[in-house]
C-alpha cells in the first residue's frame, strides 16, 4: 500500500487548505491508537440499542456485513473502517487528510485487518469513483462538510445495483434550538466547512435514493454533551452510559408519541438504495 502522505492533492483552494490544517491539528491530539476492544465490537455486532443510538441503527440497517464491499466515506482515523473489517467486510476508507489516514492504517494493523482494508486519499468533490464498486456506502458525520449536491450523486453511482447508502448527519431545523445552542457555554469545535444540514439538503439526499427511510435521533439526547466521559460509554463509565441511555429512551418515547418532534432533533439517519438504471429516485 502506498504512503497516502505522498499522494497528489489537486486544486488546493482556501477551503481545502483550512480543512487540511484542521484535520492535521486534530490528528496531533489523538492519543495512542490501540486495537478495537472486543466489547465495542460486540456492541455493534448485536446492536441491541438500535432504537436509541444512530450508529447501532446504522449497523442494523447494514444487515449481514461479512463479505460485503463497503466504502467508509470520510473515514478519518479509521474507527468505523476497522470495525466493519473485523466484522467481515472488505472496506475502503476515503478521506482528505493524510495524517488521519496514517492513523487509520496503524489502527488496521493493530486490529489485524490490514489485508481487508484499503485507503484512498482524495477530496470527495474532485474524485470520480468507478461505477458499481461497492455493496454499501457509509457517510458518518461527513456530508455536512462537503457540497452534497456535487458529491452524493457520485457516491451513489459507485454502488452496485441494489446497493445501500447510510448517511448519519447533524441537522438543525429549529431556530429556537439554534438560539439555545449558542447560549450554552460549550465550545463549538468543528472543521472550517462544518455545518448542520437543513430541510432542503435532507430532501435532496432522500431524493438521490430509492426505498429511502429516514430516522431522527437526539432530541433531549443533545444534552449528553454536558456529561463527563460522554465518548467513553464502552469503557467502564456506568453512570454516563445510564444517563445517556435514559436521555435517548425519553427521546424515542416522545418521538413515538409525538412524531412532529422530529423538527427539534439534532441527528438524522438516511438509508436508501441505488435507483435502478433509468428510473427516478
Amino acid at each position: 500500500m502506498s504512503d497516502p502522505s505522498t499522494a497528489p492533492m489537486r486544486h488546493l483552494t482556501e477551503r481545502h487548505t483550512a480543512e487540511l490544517a484542521y484535520h492535521r491539528e486534530r490528528a496531533r491530539t489523538i492519543a495512542a491508537v490501540g486495537p478495537t476492544p472486543d466489547g465495542t465490537l460486540e456492541r455493534y455486532r448485536r446492536h441491541r440499542l438500535w432504537r436509541l443510538f444512530p450508529k447501532e441503527f446504522m449497523f442494523k440497517c447494514l444487515g449481514e456485513i461479512a463479505g460485503k464491499s463497503i466504502l467508509d466515506f470520510g473515514c478519518g482515523e479509521g474507527k468505523l473502517t476497522t470495525q466493519l473489517a473485523r466484522l467481515g467486510a472488505q472496506v475502503t476508507g476515503f478521506d482528505i487528510s493524510p495524517e488521519l489516514i496514517a492513523i487509520a492504517q496503524r489502527r488496521a494493523v493493530l486490529d489485524g485487518v490490514q489485508d481487508c482494508v484499503g485507503f484512498l486519499l482524495a477530496d470527495g468533490a474532485e474524485s470520480e469513483l468507478a461505477e458499481d464498486m461497492f455493496d454499501a456506502i457509509i457517510c458518518q458525520a461527513v456530508l455536512h462538510r462537503v457540497d452534497i449536491f456535487q458529491v452524493v450523486p457520485r457516491l451513489v453511482r459507485s454502488l452496485r445495483p441494489g446497493g445501500i447508502v447510510i448517511m448519519v448527519e447533524p441537522v438543525d431545523f429549529s431556530l429556537t434550538y439554534q438560539r439555545i445552542r449558542h447560549l450554552i457555554p460549550i465550545a463549538k469545535v468543528g472543521s472550517p466547512s462544518a455545518r448542520q444540514l437543513g430541510r432542503d439538503e435532507v430532501a435532496f439526499l432522500l431524493g438521490t435514493l430509492t426505498k429511502s427511510r429516514v430516522e431522527f435521533f437526539n432530541l433531549f439526547g443533545r444534552l449528553a454533551r454536558l456529561l463527563p466521559n460522554r465518548n467513553k460509554i464502552d469503557h467502564g463509565h456506568p453512570f454516563t452510559r445510564t444517563a445517556i441511555v435514559l436521555l435517548l429512551s425519553v427521546d424515542r418515547f416522545l418521538l413515538t408519541l409525538f412524531p412532529f418532534l422530529w423538527r427539534l432533533c439534532g441527528t438524522v439517519v438516511i438509508v436508501g438504495t441505488k435507483p435502478a438504471a433509468g428510473s427516478a429516485a
